[in-house]
């Protein structure tokens, strides 16, 4: 009954809504299979799944780290393994959780702005996130980082409605989300200075070691399939985070001069958003972004409720770009992901600074059509479908087909892949290539991604453990351009077949 009373009442916001919620849905939805990144890294998630749904193994340790050679939590396996599931082991069902994360983050994004902001600022700023280059990239395929947005925000969002609504069980829910995003991303961890200066600026001091304790309690709880193995097998991720963390290195930030790491990092963040680059465009409006949201918090100070909201905006956006000073690496875009919500709540935020001034309003509409036009004009569909994911299947259906039904050892030659993607659709077509570890077989089928292929004598370990070979088939998928070779023992030496291959010798 409230529902059909909200929408007799409120159809305008509900006109809206529908708009939004039907764009993000598309722009993450339309014909995701065939522009879905199905590459090495994504095979090895969904051989690690499928092993979860058809042999009962539940993985407590996730994927490796892109850098640092720790590992991450296992809650994106747990996460994809249902979908996974539910579309018959098509790789491309997690890219559909991705997704439906990705229309749920545009909901949440509105949802927040409109409680705080008001409606017309909640949806401009909102349809902005729906429709950005980089957001919707990250929004419509299967990775470990692509849910961390999410996450993210509902966990600031709890921590506004602790604060907001005193019920000290949303301090749980941020626990449970921050246990969540530090599995997703290591980088995640710049959530916890945003996240105690929010609590401190905004609750009594009093109050501060129960919010702690109940963050770290819901942390625990999200954190504890990790947290077993780690304590289980002696901290050995930790030791690496470590000795990571503590080592020297030639990238990143050595400055002290925060305001112009802030001011430029913010400039790479909005760049790889909009993928305006190399303009004077995003550097005006970071500072825009930035003068706009420390007004309304100075305007707002004495009023309990807008300092609240006012301060998460600039806390989030301007300590989470403040706090890259710290990382010592190299900054990749999708890095960002724990703040990819930040600029867009701070938009609505200064948007309803403005909102009572007609020229300013009008001001901020143009800028919200003109920003949509060139991200509408700039979305994926301009390129053509890349396809992997039937492409890695037609490779792999072909790699069977000239096995000939026999036991094959298997390899990839190429410049910037790992060969699981393929052995993903092997394993689910029942053609489990064998491991040259446990035996080395007469055959052995290589699929060639390099232009330039010479498969005899490749330093390639799965091609060196198989032993002097020569070229018994060579063929080139047409449409493709991929080549597969079948090699099989050259006869002058001693056949290897039937034994293990042992690295190192």
């Amino acid at each position: 009954m409230d529902l059909i009373k909200w929408l007799k009442t409120q159809k305008i916001e509900f006109y809206l809504l529908l708009i939004l919620l039907l764009t993000a849905a598309f722009f993450r939805f339309w014909q995701i299979k065939d522009y879905v990144v199905f590459l090495g890294d994504e095979g090895r998630d969904m051989l690690v799944a499928k092993r979860m749904i058809m042999d009962g193994k539940v993985p407590f340790l996730g994927p490796t780290a892109s850098v640092g050679g720790f590992y991450l939590g296992p809650i994106y396996y747990w996460l994809a393994a249902p979908f996974l599931a539910i579309w018959r082991l098509d790789p491309v069902g997690p890219s559909y959780m991705v997704a439906l994360f990705g229309v749920g983050t545009v909901f949440l994004l509105y949802k927040f702005l409109k409680d705080t902001a008001g409606l017309y600022p909640a949806f401009l700023a909102s349809l902005l996130y729906a429709t950005a280059p980089l957001i919707v990239r990250y929004s419509r395929s299967s990775w470990n980082p692509n849910p961390l947005p999410f996450f993210a925000l509902l966990l600031i969002y709890s921590l506004y409605l602790a604060i907001s609504r005193k019920n000290p069980l949303f301090f749980v829910l941020a626990g449970l989300c921050f246990g969540v995003v530090i599995q997703l991303h290591y980088l995640a961890i710049m959530l916890v200075p945003i996240s105690f200066l929010i609590i401190v600026l905004n609750t009594n001091f009093r109050h501060l070691p129960k919010a702690l304790l109940l963050i770290t309690a819901g942390s625990l709880l999200s954190f504890s399939p990790f947290l077993i193995f780690e304590i289980k097998h002696h901290f050995p991720n930790f030791k690496t985070i470590y000795e990571f963390t503590t080592r020297g290195s030639t990238h990143g930030f050595k400055t002290y001069n925060y305001l112009w790491l802030t001011s430029n990092m913010g400039n790479i963040l909005l760049e790889e958003i909009t993928k305006l680059k190399e303009t004077i465009i995003t550097k005006i409006f970071f500072w825009v972004l930035s003068l706009g949201g420390i007004y309304g918090l100075a305007k707002n100070w004495q009023n309990k409720k807008n300092r609240l909201i006012f301060s998460i905006g600039v806390i989030w956006f301007l300590v989470g770009l403040l706090s890259l000073r710290f990382y010592s690496g190299q900054l990749f875009d999708y890095y960002f992901g724990f703040m990819f919500p930040a600029p867009f709540l701070l938009t609505g935020l200064v948007f309803s600074v403005v909102w009572q001034k007609n020229i300013l309003k009008i001001a901020s509409i143009i800028f919200t059509t003109a920003a949509l036009i060139y991200f509408i004009a700039n979305g994926f569909y301009r390129f053509p479908p890349n396809q992997l994911i039937k492409q890695t299947e037609d490779v792999a259906n072909f790699v069977v087909e000239k096995s000939e039904g026999n036991p094959f050892n298997f390899a990839l030659i190429t410049d910037h892949n790992s060969d699981h993607a393929y052995r993903y659709f092997l394993e689910i077509a029942g053609h489990k290539p064998t491991e040259l570890e446990t035996m080395v077989t007469d055959q052995l089928l290589v699929v060639c991604e390099s232009k330039k292929c010479a498969p005899l004598g490749h330093p390639t370990w799965e091609i060196a453990g198989f032993g002097r070979s020569e070229i018994k088939g060579e063929w080139e998928l047409p449409n493709i351009g991929i080549r597969v070779f079948r090699l099989t023992h050259w006869p002058g030496v001693p056949s290897p077949s039937g034994k293990p291959a042992v690295k190192g010798i």
